[in-house]
């Protein structure tokens, strides 16, 4: 047991020492989840704005009186567009669609002819775009109204054309929270779990392959298997570290949110810590002892990581398995890791309770590829001496 300590606290300080494995502790576990929901709330924010906003510009209303005064009914305030406003809408000088009025609009309405509004904006003028729904609500409704004027003058009820009516009715529990872009977390946590314990994994395997410094440290009298230990155990504890910090930094991160909507969303407590916690601790001594089993094979700390970074992309990639396909996840999900450890998120993150069957399945799935990659990595010590 004392040389397993000792192994483990050397990896340890030499992970702690390296620039790399240091900043991307810090980087991906303190700074990941804050910028992320502020970003996430601060585009919130410019949506609805748009939709708080009750203004429209218009190109040649005067044509439009009907319009016009549909629009003033509404509450809205009606104002000219500039004349250059397509240069401005490309330049993002102007953030609102505009709404152009053919000529004679009015007349050719009366006269029963057929007439179009037309809607500009550039399409990579975000927010000109984000105006778009409020802006066809709007005109969607004037065409309701107009309508429903034109059969009453033909004698004609419009209830006759809306016979059916359609109405929404929300079956959720009344405690369950809505849960929209938060989704995502889980994928940013995987994704610092996976990232940040990497370097560690390398310069503690095929690092020291390429400077030579394992060989002289096997010769000590210690086995394959206590060195696979303390060499896992110094970078699952790195994995571990980045997943309190990150955890931990939901709680500031809540106060940087500015979109009141995104606020109510995300309601993260110590009970939801604690459980994330209890679903990805084991979760990131699994991924730890696969990066340094994987690291092993290599002899370079360039081949290690060109490795480690498709070992990354192919776990990153795993959770949007819940964003292209959101219906009933299948019972197998349970045994896969990474995809059982999303799924446990996103209940903690509805205000579910995880069943102590999940997480004892989950459990079980990281100790036995802890397990495996363990007994590969104390043989393959020997045979990397052998080389």
């Amino acid at each position: 047991m004392r040389e397993v300590f000792a192994i483990y606290w050397k990896e340890i300080s030499d992970a702690m020492r390296d620039r790399r494995t240091l900043l991307m502790v810090l980087t991906s576990s303190l700074l990941l989840v804050p910028v992320l929901l502020f970003v996430f709330s601060t585009v919130m924010s410019q949506v609805e704005s748009q939709a708080v906003d009750r203004s429209v510009m218009a190109v040649n209303m005067k044509d439009a009186p009907g319009l016009e005064n549909y629009i003033l009914r509404q509450g809205y305030e009606i104002k000219s567009a500039p004349v250059d406003y397509e240069e401005k809408s490309r330049s993002k000088e102007l953030i609102k669609p505009v709404l152009l009025v053919p000529e004679n609009f009015e007349q050719d309405l009366s006269s029963a002819k057929r007439v179009e509004l037309e809607i500009a904006y550039d399409t990579s003028n975000r927010q000109a775009e984000m105006g778009l729904g409020p802006l066809r609500q709007l005109l969607n409704g004037y065409v309701r109204e107009r309508t429903g004027l034109d059969l009453m003058m033909r004698g004609i009820s419009p209830d006759l054309l809306q016979s059916i009516s359609v109405k929404e009715r929300h079956i959720s529990r009344p405690d369950e929270r809505r849960v929209t872009i938060t989704a995502m977390l889980p994928l940013v946590l995987i994704m610092a779990i996976v990232m940040g314990g990497m370097f560690a994994a390398i310069d503690s395997t095929a690092g020291e392959r390429e400077r030579g410094s394992l060989e002289p440290l096997m010769m000590n009298p210690v086995s394959g298997f206590q060195l696979a230990i303390g060499k896992t155990a110094a970078v699952a504890s790195v994995s571990v570290l980045i997943v309190i910090l990150t955890v931990s930094s939901f709680f500031p991160a809540q106060s940087i949110i500015a979109n009141e909507a995104l606020r109510a969303e995300f309601q993260f407590g110590i009970k939801d810590a604690l459980a994330f916690m209890i679903v990805l601790i084991p979760l990131a001594a699994a991924l730890s002892s696969l990066q340094v089993a994987l690291s092993l094979t290599c002899k370079s700390f360039k081949e290690a990581n060109v490795r480690n970074q498709l070992l990354s992309l192919a776990v990153s990639f795993m959770p949007m398995f819940f964003v292209i396909n959101p219906g009933k996840e299948p019972a197998w999900l349970g045994w896969v890791p990474v995809m059982a450890q999303t799924q446990m998120m996103n209940q903690v993150l509805k205000g579910e309770l995880v069943s102590l069957n999940a997480i004892g399945i989950a459990l079980l799935v990281c100790c036995a590829i802890v397990a495996a990659s363990l007994l590969f990595v104390s043989r393959k010590m020997r045979e990397v001496v052998m080389e």
